[in-house]
């Protein structure tokens, strides 16, 4: 077979991907109630990412911006090279302390279940932070956009996508045993995709 033709096929950024494998640092399926907010660190060499569930959450990125998040909406944030937190919030200008003096409960080594917030109005999230292990990821995830944000339904061609953040939301919402599996394995891909 003539190699020379399929390498006219290939796929640069897969094949990059393939070779930058992506490790989950943690994951997090977060139940708030009104007021509730959240200060989330820039993690060194991390992309952060929050999927809406239920209710509405205000994502705020230090000097990059704000907007809603609303049920089935994803959002992709990046540290790198900006070197950027952000804030989680039931409403703009909440009181936002930092995520890990939360109370939260291990579910397993890298999954946790956070409680947080009034009483109020519920929120929930499914959340994670993921690294890519190669040095030159790096230089990938610098190229991206501080925030990459995707809308319930915005991607009606993408319906694979869509299917998964339904699923994801499935899952944090039961909760079933090994669920945590599920919605890890699953938030990988959307990541990547």
């Amino acid at each position: 077979m003539d190699t020379t033709a399929l390498s006219s096929f290939a796929d640069p950024l897969g094949e990059a991907l393939h070779y930058l494998r992506m490790d989950g640092v943690f994951y997090c399926h977060s139940e708030l109630t009104a007021p509730w907010g959240a200060r989330m660190p820039a993690l060194a060499d991390c992309l952060m990412f929050h999927m809406v569930t239920s209710g509405r959450c205000w994502l705020e990125l230090d000097g990059a911006g704000s907007r809603w998040l609303h049920p089935g909406d994803f959002a992709l944030v990046s540290s790198l090279p900006h070197g950027r937190g952000h804030n989680l919030l039931h409403e703009p200008g909440a009181d936002a302390p930092d995520l890990f003096s939360l109370p939260r409960q291990a579910v397993s080594d890298r999954y946790e279940v956070l409680r947080h917030g009034g009483g109020g109005a519920p929120t929930r999230l499914v959340c994670g932070a993921v690294r890519f292990d190669h040095p030159a990821a790096r230089q990938l995830v610098a190229l991206l956009p501080p925030v990459i944000a995707i809308e319930a339904g915005e991607v009606p061609h993408d319906e694979g996508c869509q299917t998964m953040l339904r699923f994801m939301a499935d899952e944090a919402r039961s909760l079933r045993p090994g669920g945590e599996a599920v919605i890890t394995r699953l938030a990988d891909i959307v990541v990547i995709q």
